[in-house]
């Protein structure tokens, strides 16, 4: 019992000073790293930034700041560290080349909540998704099709495509093109287009809308019609517009031509081959 007693008294004397200075290191480390997480997340709230964001860098700051100060009290308890950490910078740089593909979404993803190129219930069209934003995550953006479809989608491919936001003005530009024959006259037809258009109630007075010649294409004189509405009203008007100026021109006998081809037929052979 004695020689335990002695072995216990030297033991203590040898780290006893390295482990209660260990000890202190980590209570206070583990305060300092609580307090400061707290610190970080209030700046980030105070400047109005995603929560999304905010709960990531406190929690990152967290977790990094607990590392530092377990690495700190295990050298003072007088273990040796040089080699944990190149273990743990090893671990850190294999999880980084397995997990390349979500870093490079993770970083889109804080470019995006800080940047706020889009918001939560914007709509947006990136490659062939068109949708509203319905979440914004570190990794991944949730956005909800009119068709009722779901799409999750990296935010690397936000950040690396082009992406057109369709709220992020108050006003926007519906276009449409319509066709007249070449056989109708296209003065008047402009005329009946303009009067469709002065009577949509959606249809902004300023900027004024546009009614021009677009296009002289195969089967049709195309027309551009240009009128700006409120972005709620942007893909309602698109619609209501083609109906609109579809049944005035059946009452007012404007054609919309369908592609037509002709066919000559010369001599008998190419009229056989036809048959």
């Amino acid at each position: 019992m004695e020689q335990a007693l002695t072995e216990i008294k030297t033991w203590l004397a040898l780290y006893g000073l390295n482990l209660l200075g260990a000890a202190v290191i980590l209570a206070l480390g583990l305060a300092a790293a609580g307090y400061l997480s707290r610190l970080v997340r209030a700046l980030m709230q105070k400047a109005k930034l995603d929560q999304s964001l905010v709960g990531f860098v406190a929690s990152l700051t967290r977790v990094a700041l607990i590392a530092v100060v377990i690495i700190a009290a295990l050298s003072q308890a007088g273990f040796q560290t040089a080699s944990l950490i190149a273990v743990l910078g090893g671990a850190v740089f294999a999880v980084g080349l397995a997990l390349q593909g979500n870093l490079s979404s993770l970083a889109s993803g804080v470019l995006i909540l800080v940047f706020r190129p889009f918001r939560v219930g914007e709509v947006i069209e990136c490659g062939a998704v068109i949708g509203a934003v319905e979440r914004i995550d570190i990794l991944h953006t949730t956005i909800k099709c009119a068709d009722g479809r779901t799409v999750v989608m990296p935010n690397i491919k936000l950040t690396s495509e082009a992406v057109i936001n369709y709220s992020s003005r108050p006003i926007m530009r519906a276009d449409v093109t319509v066709g007249v024959g070449y056989g109708d006259d296209i003065a008047r037809a402009k005329a009946i287009v303009g009067e469709v258009v002065a009577g949509y109630d959606k249809a902004l007075a300023e900027p004024a809308p546009q009614i021009l010649v677009s296009e002289l294409a195969d089967s049709s004189v195309n027309l551009a019609v240009r009128v700006h509405v409120g972005k709620d009203d942007y893909w309602q008007a698109k619609a209501d517009l083609l109906e609109l100026i579809k049944l005035r021109f059946d009452r007012e006998g404007v054609t919309i031509p369908y592609p037509q081809r002709e066919v000559h037929l010369r001599g008998g052979q190419a009229s056989a081959a036809v048959n």
